[in-house]
């Protein structure tokens, strides 16, 4: 699933290179952006795991140096994708999401759509580099709900196959979930079962011979 983020990790300086600590990818960002970004940073994981700026211009740099083309780096996109689910997260109804989680997903929403950026989108390879530095940051305490919450929407797609409705518009949230899962694991654990054990006689099925 993407939310397992260390398949594509994102770029990190090489501790001997020579880093030009006021330059991100050609820019120079003014004080108020740096102050954003760390601030976020340190309400998303504490002050001492705000990534150094001269650490990810330096990170910035040699990706810069090694990319041929303009895409973004993938694990970018990565991230991009798993911020869109934490949104969903967030504005789910029927999940009944813990609002010290829910808060720090708007500040990662916030953020991310935020005009004070480090590294805006629009910015060639390494757009979006500070954003996904940032759920990188917030995931810890937050990648067992999204993982819930994913399987949650999976068992409730199913559900609303089973009784020929939407999925929005049946009554499912967590404690549906809850017993939806119980009964797939039952289910599985019945099936498993059956498949060790076996229908035939110990003694074996009498062989058919041909005269």
């Amino acid at each position: 699933m993407y939310v397992h983020l260390d398949t594509l990790p994102l770029p990190t300086a090489d501790p001997s290179g020579r880093a030009r600590r006021n330059h991100i990818a050609g820019r120079v960002p003014d004080q108020r952006t740096i102050a954003r970004f760390q601030s976020v940073a340190s309400a998303l994981a504490g002050p001492e795991q705000v990534p150094q700026l001269d650490v990810i211009a330096s990170a910035t740099r040699q990706v810069l140096g090694q990319q041929t083309t303009s895409s973004r780096l993938a694990g970018i996109r990565q991230r991009a994708r798993c911020l869109r689910a934490l949104r969903m997260l967030a504005r789910e109804p029927a999940w009944q999401l813990d609002p010290g989680l829910k808060d720090r997903i708007r500040l990662l929403e916030d953020y991310a759509n935020g005009t004070e950026r480090l590294l805006p989108d629009a910015v060639p390879v390494v757009g979006g580099l500070d954003y996904a530095l940032l759920v990188d940051l917030a995931m810890p305490a937050l990648i067992d709900e999204l993982e819930a919450y994913l399987d949650f929407r999976r068992l409730r797609v199913e559900e609303a196959i089973l009784r020929g409705e939407r999925p929005h518009g049946i009554a499912f949230g967590r404690d549906e979930w809850l017993e939806a899962r119980e009964a797939e694991v039952r289910l599985l654990a019945h099936i498993l079962e059956r498949g060790r054990s076996t229908y035939l006689d110990e003694a074996g099925a009498a062989r058919f011979q041909v005269h």
